[in-house]
């Protein structure tokens, strides 16, 4: 494939929708899993918004695959890559994991938070630290500490595949990058179909299924691995002009009528399929905006600042939240009114707190130790540009 230096290395408005992502998540759990609300009806009706949360997390590994392949640098080195990704993550995963593990040891009563475990278990916390746990079929692995630690163990996966899978993806013809979208997006489908054959017994009394359903669909890294090479193909659909804008409110009518459809399928589409298709096209869009110098809202300083926060604000919030319902009263719940106010303060504090990492962690460490050259680093990976680094809220 031809690279052409004259495109655009960075992505803005894909920086700005990534906050938004993020946002989604964040406020997901804070509103949902925290078990706010004293009205049973109403804490089940913010249980809905689960699709929501799913949906964004699968929209963040597609946007890493097409990031990491759009930018790629032309002579980059798997070591140099891997060094990178490492003084990204890790920092303000190990940060957000050890003020978990504080709380777990001061908690004075068991959290309300939906399944989290406020008992120190040596393997489950081992595990969470060193990236593993998406590999175990075990809510105690899982669910444990920082819960949506476990997506970047999943990322782990596919940074380490990553200088393996970019030659292969680049060397596709032109022509033949569509047969690959829809092959890959068919898969992913047929996983969420395939989902209720597996065996196992139901565990969790918030979930219509079983774990191993679960853990196969949402968190298996090969499984998930489908997303992130469907990025990548959609890099290259772009950077060759095969990708065409669709159209604003196709994409709104496509959401809607997913929401919708979504109950009348199996309930594992909601982990993994659910309101995916027409996000997934809204990463090509926006990246196509970009390079049209289109999209001047995701386009703008405050929100590509909040985008270069998200990470942080991605693997912190969740700690806060442990943190700040344990103050207010592990066994209080509230109404509607306080119930949301609560949630609201939780996620301007996140919000405030993942800026102030981003700049005085996350950012020195990267400009410290991320670019530092590696002695004995092996042949480059070719064909690349700079690489971004993506986790769930972050590029």
């Amino acid at each position: 494939m031809t690279h052409t230096d004259a495109r655009p290395h960075h992505l803005p408005a894909l920086t700005g929708y990534r906050f938004f992502l993020a946002l989604t998540v964040a406020a997901v759990h804070l509103l949902a899993t925290s078990q706010l609300f004293a009205n049973e009806a109403l804490q089940l009706g913010m249980g809905l918004t689960t699709p929501l949360a799913s949906a964004a997390l699968a929209t963040f590994f597609t946007l890493s695959g097409f990031v990491l392949t759009w930018s790629a640098p032309p002579m980059d080195r798997a070591r140099r890559f891997w060094r990178r990704r490492f003084w990204k993550i890790v920092p303000l995963h190990v940060l957000a994991w050890g003020v978990a593990v504080a709380f777990v040891l001061v908690a004075s009563a068991p959290s309300p938070v939906t399944g989290f475990s406020t008992e120190l278990r040596p393997g489950p916390a081992v595990a969470s630290l060193l990236l593993v746990q998406g590999w175990v079929p075990s809510w105690d692995y899982l669910s444990y500490l920082n819960t949506p630690a476990w997506s970047i163990s999943t990322e782990a996966f596919f940074y380490l595949l990553f200088p393996l899978l970019l030659p292969v993806v680049l060397r596709i013809p032109a022509e033949r990058l569509w047969r690959w979208c829809l092959a890959i997006v068919g898969g992913i489908l047929l996983v969420s179909a395939l989902g209720p054959l597996l065996p196992g017994v139901a565990q969790l009394d918030w979930l219509p299924f079983n774990l191993t359903e679960y853990w196969f669909v949402y968190t298996f890294p090969p499984v998930r691995l489908l997303n992130f090479l469907l990025g990548m193909v959609l890099a290259r659909l772009v950077r060759t002009g095969r990708w065409r804008r669709i159209a604003r409110w196709k994409l709104v009518l496509t959401t809607i009528l997913a929401f919708l459809l979504t109950p009348m399928l199996p309930f594992t589409f909601i982990f993994s399929a659910a309101l995916f298709l027409p996000l997934f096209a809204l990463v090509a869009n926006l990246a196509q905006a970009d390079l049209e110098g289109r999209g001047k809202v995701l386009r703008s300083r405050p929100l590509v600042a909040l985008g270069d926060a998200s990470y942080a604000l991605y693997i912190i919030h969740f700690p806060i939240m442990l943190i700040v319902r344990h103050l207010v009263g592990a066994d209080q719940r509230f109404d509607a009114g306080m119930g949301f106010l609560l949630a609201g303060a939780m996620l301007v504090l996140s919000i405030a707190v993942a800026i102030g990492l981003h700049r005085w962690v996350e950012e020195p460490l990267r400009r410290r130790y991320a670019r530092a050259r590696v002695a004995g680093d092996r042949p480059g990976l070719g064909g690349q540009i700079r690489p971004a680094i993506v986790v769930p809220g972050q590029t």
